[in-house]
């Protein structure tokens, strides 16, 4: 009886394990990873209605690249416009949609944004990066939309550290979709961030959203 119990209680821990483990992978899911899987198919031709990588429309392909990473999205472009979730383009996130209107009113046509105005998406030709100020595209455009919680991709900042506060002119930067860093402006005393999340790279920055971040420099900010 007493083998029996342990070996029940061994099988409970190991689902438990198991089951966290498979949260754990949705969980980590970032607009990067979303980005770099879709680039895997530059190059896969077009097909109406296609789904698969023997041939993606724009939405299928869409679905087929955020489905692989435990993010459900609608079937055509317009419904994914109109159910996502409304972003600014100041706000455009590596994995973040951008959408179109091309062959019919409305949007129709649909994309990743993989960073540096740049976007991929099945176009005519097949699975391409273009970038947003393509004439075509350009005058087309409609607007972004997110699938995404970017704040999970970052580790949250200390709970008691709600804003930055700049107290010495201090950079900032734009991170890139490959974790780059691209000098945005100066940041000068009094101005207030509200703090979106921290990681360690380059010593340590704080998210203030957008994509945006402030090195952490104590000479240079306060956090409140």
């Amino acid at each position: 009886m007493k083998k029996l119990l342990k070996l029940s209680v061994v099988v409970l821990l190991s689902m438990v394990v198991m089951l966290s483990g498979q949260s754990g992978v949705e969980a980590s899911t970032s607009g990067t990873q979303i980005v770099n899987f879709a680039k895997k198919f530059t190059g896969v031709p077009y097909k109406w209605g296609g789904t698969t990588p023997s041939g993606f429309d724009c939405s299928g392909f869409l679905t087929y690249v955020f489905s692989n990473h435990g993010i459900s999205l609608p079937r055509t472009s317009a419904d994914q416009f109109y159910q996502g979730e409304k972003i600014s383009d100041s706000e455009l996130q590596a994995g973040d949609l951008v959408f179109f209107t091309t062959y019919k009113a409305g949007p129709s046509h649909s994309g990743i944004y993989v960073g540096d105005n740049e976007f991929i998406h099945a176009s005519d030709s097949g699975v391409v990066v273009s970038n947003l100020n393509n004439t075509y595209y350009k005058t087309r455009y409609l607007g972004a939309r997110s699938f995404i919680d970017h704040e999970e991709e970052y580790n949250a900042a200390p709970p008691s550290y709600s804003y930055v506060v700049i107290n010495k002119p201090i950079n900032l930067w734009k991170r890139n979709s490959d974790n780059s860093l691209e000098f945005s402006r100066i940041l000068y005393p009094g101005s207030k961030y509200r703090v979106y999340g921290y990681d360690s790279l380059y010593g340590g920055q704080y998210s203030v959203g957008g994509g945006y971040y402030i090195t952490n420099m104590p000479t240079h900010i306060s956090l409140y």
